[in-house]
């Protein structure tokens, strides 16, 4: 296959992509939480909430940013601290530097924790490329993880087990970058509180230039998450949207069928691991279906504080 069509076929789950830029020397908008430094640039995290047990940490897909786990944060904060984030050149946060891979983001992640005095262990929660992170993090920090809630997340072997689209390859022909989450439909999920200002962000051109630097090196990061060995034995509670969204040709349903695979594979990667489904849900779990996250969410912070009386293999 194509070393282009690969690329593009790697990240068609993980990106939103926003053609209109916002004028870069305009009017900021206020950031909801802190900024924080993390050795000569600032990382952007919004806490709500409070409560006994593990924070929650929230990480988006490429192209995603902190402003859409806000329905989920509403639902969680009276039970737990819940953590939403800005990797480096999304949202409020600033470029961070190269390369814009697994092991860089989750370094910086680790950092910035540290430094806006989150103590760990964690529950770990990433959509789509966010879930990479999130499964590295955990193997690489083990007893900083208490759980891991994946919303339909990345498996580290998609790049080279999704098989080429024909309508990739025409796109290419034309230099575009294909994806099935527009712009404009992809702000009416917001609430109506926040659409405004995720169509604001979302359109400055760091957004555009970071998503085109993290997809650059999506196979990479997959393959750092391989490499990193296994993930504890922590509950796990992988999040599965229902709705097809890839074309309804023998393709799409091969690439369907493969997904849920993967999937569900991912729900194996611990003996103490579930499978939830988002049956009213695209991609973009958290802000079509933000009750099913937060019961995702709410079902490993049961497993963490009560392990003797919660399973979720019942």
């Amino acid at each position: 296959m194509n070393n282009k069509i690969k690329l593009v076929l790697s990240f068609v789950f993980t990106c939103v992509i926003f053609p209109v830029h916002a004028e870069e020397g305009g009017e900021w908008i206020t950031p909801p939480g802190q900024l924080i430094d993390v050795g000569g640039y600032r990382l952007h995290i919004f806490c709500e909430g409070s409560g006994t047990g593990p924070a929650v940490i929230l990480d988006s897909g490429i192209g995603g940013f902190s402003l859409e786990w806000i329905p989920v944060q509403r639902l969680l904060s009276k039970q737990v601290r819940v953590c939403a984030y800005d990797r480096a050149g999304y949202g409020w946060s600033d470029p961070g530097p190269s390369p814009r891979t697994t092991v860089q983001i989750v370094e910086e992640l680790h950092k910035l924790l540290h430094e806006a005095g989150i103590p760990p262990p964690y529950i770990l929660t990433g959509h789509s490329f966010g879930g990479y992170n999130m499964q590295y993090f955990a193997k690489v920090y083990p007893a900083e993880t208490a759980g891991l809630v994946l919303v339909d997340a990345s498996h580290p072997e998609q790049s080279e087990r999704l098989p080429e689209l024909p309508a990739v390859r025409e796109k290419l022909k034309t230099k575009e970058l294909i994806t099935y989450y527009q712009g404009q439909s992809t702000f009416a999920l917001y609430p109506e509180d926040l659409r405004y200002k995720a169509m604001r962000i979302l359109s400055l051109r760091k957004m555009y230039q970071t998503h085109r630097r993290e997809s650059v090196n999506f196979a990479i990061s997959g393959q750092q998450v391989i490499a990193a060995g296994q993930l504890p034995g922590v509950p796990l509670v992988v999040i599965t949207r229902g709705k097809h969204v890839w074309p309804n040709d023998p393709y799409g349903e091969m690439l369907e069928s493969i997904w849920q695979l993967m999937q569900k594979e991912m729900a194996g990667l611990s003996p103490a691991g579930m499978q939830i489904f988002a049956a009213n849900s695209g991609h973009l779990i958290q802000l079509e279906q933000p009750h099913v996250v937060a019961l995702g969410i709410a079902t490993v912070l049961e497993a963490v504080r009560h392990p003797d009386s919660v399973s979720l293999n019942d």
